[in-house]
């Protein structure tokens, strides 16, 4: 194998090493229904919200009731339940290549051309131990702004996730939700969920049965939240290299 070319562009190569390590690590199955969710949202923002929608609304749909066959396939054997137990793996890793084929590759070609007009060009390359190595970026496509709104989706899916102990908690919530879609939400987004006793008791409920709803609730009310706010955030997220950069710029479209 040969080896790979020297960056110029470091952001572009940022960009598509963040999406292949998360392909890489769904072509070997993901070790959680938890894990399914903080994987989409990462996928989301590394393809600057391309997926396209149907992705989430069928997520939604393997999470209702029992696991669904797609949710089962992405998974490891272990980590499925019910009737899904004895899924096939050849079956899973077809389910699995698909959804890499028909979906992630499309949008990953869709935020690379999306980025590349904004990506800046380092005259002298960017070589090991130089700040544009892209292996040294501490940023997605190395747009700060990008890794700050991941960092408040994070937070908020998490304290989803874990449920919340009653609506003040819930309240509190819908800021970070705010700050995570980047203000993508309805104006009465957060006030429906305050007043709609099953959410709320799903929301602070401890049995495994709330536990399940809430991952639903987050593939459903959030994901395609989260969606929205990295489109509008990713058109206007400036490059920053790594610090200490002393190598010559160019910007080209």
């Amino acid at each position: 194998m040969t080896d790979e070319p020297e960056p110029f562009r470091p952001a572009l190569v940022t960009l598509s090493e963040d999406v292949r390590e998360r392909v890489v690590e769904l072509q070997n199955g993901l070790r959680s229904e938890r894990r399914v969710l903080e994987w989409l949202q990462e996928m989301t923002i590394r393809t600057l919200g391309n997926l396209d929608r149907r992705v989430y609304a069928d997520m939604t749909r393997q999470f209702r009731g029992q696991q669904g066959i797609l949710l089962a396939a992405m998974l490891r054997p272990g980590a499925r339940r019910g009737r899904m137990e004895d899924l096939d793996e050849d079956v899973a890793e077809r389910l699995r290549e698909n959804l890499i084929a028909h979906y992630v590759h499309p949008a990953h070609r869709s935020a690379f051309r999306r980025l590349r007009p904004d990506a800046t060009e380092y005259a002298d390359g960017a070589g090991d131990g130089d700040a544009h190595d892209p292996k040294r970026q501490r940023f997605i496509a190395m747009r700060p702004a990008l890794s700050e709104l991941e960092t408040w989706q994070q937070h908020a899916l998490e304290d989803l996730l874990d449920g919340f102990d009653g609506r003040d908690e819930i309240l509190d919530w819908g800021n970070d939700v705010l700050l995570a879609t980047h203000g993508e939400l309805g104006d009465e987004w957060l006030t429906r969920i305050y007043d709609e006793p099953s959410a709320v008791e799903v929301l602070t409920g401890d049995s495994a049965e709330h536990e399940r709803a809430r991952r639903l609730f987050a593939a459903h009310h959030v994901l395609p939240q989260y969606r929205a706010g990295v489109r509008v955030l990713a058109g206007r997220a400036g490059e920053v290299a790594d610090e200490g950069t002393q190598t010559t710029e160019a910007s080209y479209a």
